[in-house]
């Protein structure tokens, strides 16, 4: 087993994202992603990091993150993880609660390059439907 000498300065930008994210400040989250940072996202597809979390905005009244727990690699990769439950107010007042992993490669400076969000989506788009492109109507 080998962890990167890396490990710790992605444990403290997952939980930077973590806090920024549940504060719902957008820019101070797309700070942490390189300039070419992507996001692929179960319900949005593979976008630039601005571009996911403006629509996540959008779509959001508020978030709060419980239970978070982060993973780094044991194979000396730049990649950590964070499992948390994501209870999701939307705009229009629904609720959507669901557990949730965030995989985050990281470049050489230790920024984001891509996150990768896992989630079961069929009980969420059952009551979730199509939210996020509302929200870019509004």
């Amino acid at each position: 087993m080998v962890i990167s000498s890396n490990a710790l300065a992605y444990i403290d930008v997952i939980n930077k994202y973590l806090a920024l994210l549940a504060a719902g400040d957008m820019p101070g989250v797309v700070s942490l992603f390189s300039p070419q940072g992507m996001v692929n996202s179960p319900f949005l597809g593979v976008q630039p990091a601005e571009a996911f979390f403006e629509q996540l905005k959008a779509a959001t009244r508020r978030s709060v993150l419980e239970d978070p727990e982060v993973f780094v690699s044991a194979a000396g990769s730049r990649r950590a993880s964070v499992c948390f439950t994501y209870q999701w107010e939307l705009a229009d007042g629904s609720h959507v609660s669901f557990r949730c992993v965030d995989i985050f490669d990281f470049d050489e400076q230790g920024l984001i390059a891509t996150m990768t969000i896992i989630y079961d989506t069929a009980p969420i788009r059952a009551e979730v439907g199509d939210k996020y492109r509302r929200a870019e109507t509004h």
